[in-house]
């Protein structure tokens, strides 16, 4: 696992100085129409990258094979890509850019690419679940919240209204606000 760990972490640090750099010309950028959204969509998507890395980092005691670093190679792929839509990364100088209109061209495609990077680790842990649980009501209740996160995350990708938006995240990013104040000490 050592060695998935030392690749995972260049990866991901590629990620996170690509959002970086992308803040940096959205700071330095004249003409930026600043919108709540998508700067807190960026944070949320560095506590993504922190979380996962961190539960890496916790499992380094086995070796794993291959097939078992699939999943993650998957997952380190699309953070990369999350890492680099988190923030805009062309800003053109005479226009500017509205992060309110950057939010809504790319909602669907910044979650989706969320979905898309909890699939594989999520399924896997899910179908755990399923074998362990003894009825299908059993499972539902040992899988609710993740099932609600789910929903959440889908209907983020079509909503367009200001109030559900907040309302969505402020929901999501309780999960990286409890993992944080477990991790923190």
């Amino acid at each position: 696992m050592e060695q998935a760990l030392v690749f995972a972490s260049i990866i991901l640090g590629v990620a996170v100085a690509s959002e970086l750099g992308n803040l940096h010309h959205l700071i330095r950028a004249k003409n930026v129409r600043w919108h709540w959204a998508q700067p807190l969509f960026a944070v949320l998507v560095i506590f993504f990258i922190t979380r996962f890395w961190w539960t890496l980092a916790a499992d380094t005691d086995r070796a794993i094979t291959l097939g078992e670093f699939v999943p993650i190679l998957w997952s380190l792929v699309l953070l990369t890509l999350l890492a680099s839509v988190a923030l805009p990364d062309k800003i053109d100088p005479e226009k500017g850019i509205d992060l309110a209109q950057y939010y809504q061209d790319n909602r669907r495609y910044q979650w989706g690419l969320i979905l898309l990077i909890a699939l594989p680790l999520q399924g896997a842990w899910m179908l755990g679940v399923w074998q362990e649980s003894e009825t299908v009501a059993r499972f539902l209740e040992r899988t609710m919240g993740d099932n609600i996160a789910w929903a959440l995350m889908i209907a983020m990708m079509f909503v367009k209204r200001w109030w559900l938006v907040a309302i969505g995240m402020a929901i999501i990013s309780l999960g990286p606000i409890a993992w944080l104040s477990r991790t923190l000490g």
